[in-house]
């Protein structure tokens, strides 16, 4: 199901802002997790993994599977897409997330190989991090069988599935936009991801966690929002209606017109891919009508 952003119906007064904002958050906690070894922690690595059942290290072994959690902070989110567009006037449009693969692991530990994995984003935050890593795990933070007592399918949603790159380089994951993951970030709440290999997956994804020594290449989430489209003005040529509005570059709008606002259906006259500047709509021979109003949605895809 696709979520709309209705413009206003008219008119809209003041200058619109155009261009699409990016806020950029880095990882504040994360932590991978090891089914061979379910009540340890790994919470202190430099790495974060994903691993599928027959995926295997350097050494041609098989090291079980393994998952990561990540969370990041989204408390600055809202108060800088307000100054940026007003506040309430944007909405979230995209959200990517960048990991830093290594290819090739020199740790035993972490299994290689490309193949699929899953990115959900979880409702629970409470997780601890922990401080264990490969030469020493502990037991003060999430560890493989915290899982079931972390995941639930009522309320998680899945963000997509990727195949990573086996080589070293940044990995760009282009987050799908369900309902509840665009709240949280909305809302400025923590966000927490939850990284998982599909089944029988070749999967052997090692790349850098917040722990790493350089913080350039620590996980990091953008995300991108747009204001929500205006009507700017509406206007007679001929026999047609001209109606210009606010857009942003590359996305999609959804023109709608209907004759009486005390009952009907909205009509789609056309959709229309932004350029970042006002568009323009024509509705050829609307004057034929007696009366009629118009309405501009921005399409967001789940």
């Amino acid at each position: 199901m696709m979520r709309w952003f209705p413009a206003c119906l008219w008119l809209a007064v003041g200058s619109p802002l155009f261009a699409q904002m990016v806020v950029t958050n880095v990882s504040v906690a994360d932590a991978f997790v090891r089914s061979l070894d379910p009540t340890h922690n790994y919470g202190g690595a430099g790495a974060l993994a994903v691993s599928g059942s027959i995926a295997t290290n350097a050494l041609g072994q098989q090291e079980g599977l393994l998952d990561s959690f990540m969370r990041f902070d989204a408390s600055g989110v809202a108060s800088n897409f307000n100054t940026g567009f007003g506040r309430g006037q944007w909405t979230i449009v995209r959200a990517t997330l960048n990991l830093f693969e290594q290819g090739a692991p020199n740790n035993a530990i972490f299994n290689r190989g490309v193949g699929p994995f899953e990115v959900r984003w979880i409702a629970d935050d409470s997780w601890a991090e922990g401080t264990g890593n490969p030469n020493a795990p502990t037991t003060n933070g999430i560890v493989w069988n915290d899982r079931s007592s972390i995941l639930n399918s009522n309320l998680d949603e899945p963000l997509g599935t990727f195949v990573n790159g086996g080589t070293d380089g940044v990995v760009r994951l282009m987050l799908a936009m369900p309902t509840g993951f665009v709240s949280d970030l909305s809302t400025g709440d923590l966000v927490s991801f939850y990284l998982t290999a599909m089944t029988n997956s070749s999967v052997g994804f090692t790349f850098h966690s917040h722990n790493f020594v350089d913080s350039n290449q620590w996980p990091y989430v953008e995300i991108a929002a747009a204001p929500i489209p205006r009507i700017t003005s509406l206007s007679i040529a001929g026999v047609d209606a001209r109606i210009t509005f606010s857009t942003g570059t590359n996305l999609t709008y959804v023109v709608e017109y209907i004759n009486n606002l005390s009952g009907g259906t909205w009509n789609a006259l056309t959709n229309i891919t932004g350029n970042g500047n006002t568009m323009t709509a024509i509705d050829p021979d609307a004057t034929a009508m007696p009366r009629r109003f118009y309405r501009v949605h921005l399409i967001v895809s789940p």
